[in-house]
């Protein structure tokens, strides 16, 4: 707060009186609380500023988590479609697998299956 001299004051109450000294007195107070006010706007700006920064590191973070819940489903979908292929592979390789058997056990062309005679 700026300083009244006593010079000053005393004036006031000589020209003004007591109700001018108040308003003196109300109108420093007044630019003291403006003062306080801007002060405080500034101090409000930079906590939203900082607020502000703070929020869009969560929602880049957010923005992330979504991208690796899309890469994880897109990979479980890979899996799933590797894990088919690999079933009809198994499926084909024992269908052959069972016909290669079958045709060694009924193998007729073999000179020591037929000299041996069906071996059953």
């Amino acid at each position: 707060m700026e300083a009244i001299s006593l010079p000053f004051a005393t004036l006031v109450m000589q020209v003004l009186g007591l109700p001018g000294l108040i308003f003196v007195i109300w109108h420093f107070d007044a630019k003291r609380f403006e003062k306080q006010r801007e002060e405080y706007k500034d101090h409000i700006a930079e906590i939203l500023s900082q607020y502000k920064d703070d929020v869009s590191g969560i929602k880049k973070l957010y923005e992330n988590n979504v991208e690796l819940v899309h890469n994880y489903e897109y990979g479980v979908k890979q899996w799933e479609k590797l894990d088919g292929d690999l079933a009809g592979i198994i499926t084909l390789n024992t269908r052959i697998l069972s016909t290669l058997v079958e045709k060694v056990e009924s193998n007729q062309f073999c000179p020591t299956v037929r000299g041996a005679g069906p071996h059953r």
